[in-house]
């Protein structure tokens, strides 16, 4: 699906935690999101990913993410490995409850093999739409590509 439907979905969930659960005004979201440059076949993906969660699984979004979220203490050498855009990032992720906890471990440990330098947000972002939407992703790694290719839970294999 990609990066740009990445960013769709977490706005729609952003948008679903604001009025508590329910997906509300799809035409005038539509029309925020094509004024914003986003086509109507990356809005009708994000859709659809997001409609297939909440019917596959009842607590997706519903339940009170707050009480279900512990606190995740990056180590040092995750916080050299990461930008601060991309930590935050993640963690947004996690508070809208995209990605569980052992999701976000496998992100930070794939992510974390990607590239020498500290991971970017645009990076991540590869990881994570790999991950959370169950496509393959070729990822440059230096002067080597690494395919991810998760499997039926969602882990890289």
């Amino acid at each position: 699906m990609g990066n740009r439907v990445l960013e769709i979905v977490v706005f729609l969930m952003s948008h679903i935690k604001d009025h508590q659960g329910q997906l509300e005004n799809l035409e005038d979201v539509s029309s925020y999101l094509k004024s914003n440059g986003f086509t109507d076949n990356e809005i009708s993906s994000a859709y659809s990913w997001v409609l297939d969660q909440l019917q596959n699984d009842s607590h997706f979004v519903l339940e009170d993410s707050q009480s279900l979220i512990s606190t995740r203490i990056l180590t040092e050498q995750e916080r050299r490995q990461f930008s601060s855009e991309a930590i935050g990032y993640l963690l947004q992720l996690r508070y809208l409850g995209l990605i569980s906890d052992g999701l976000m471990e496998v992100i930070l440990e794939r992510a974390g093999m990607m590239a020498a330098g500290p991971i970017d947000l645009d990076q991540l972002k590869i990881v994570i739409s790999a991950l959370l939407f169950r496509e393959p992703e070729i990822v440059e790694s230096g002067k080597q590509q690494i395919v991810l290719l998760p499997d039926d839970e969602g882990l890289v294999n």
